[in-house]
């Protein structure tokens, strides 16, 4: 997922974050989570649970993509303390 955060990012003009959501709902979708989408993959306790391991090994990919990983990661974890 990561090689291609860059290219992706260059050649749709989306930001670092819609990027890393775009590809983690790919990812999720591949895994067999069908129902997954840009707004339950940062909400929904299973889909975070995934896409929240899936975030953490890009750390240290490309330093701008590490500040949206960084602000998704507290995103989710404030989602799923309030619940």
């Amino acid at each position: 997922m990561g090689k291609g955060l860059l290219k992706m990012q260059k050649e749709t003009g989306h930001n670092f974050k819609e990027t890393l959501i775009k590809q983690g709902v790919s990812k999720l979708k591949k895994f067999g989570f069908v129902n997954v989408n840009k707004t339950n993959i940062v909400t929904d306790e299973v889909y975070t649970f995934y896409f929240s391991k899936i975030l953490q090994e890009m750390l240290g990919v490309h330093s701008e993509a590490d500040i949206a990983i960084n602000k998704l990661l507290e995103s989710i974890n404030y989602n799923n303390k309030i619940k």
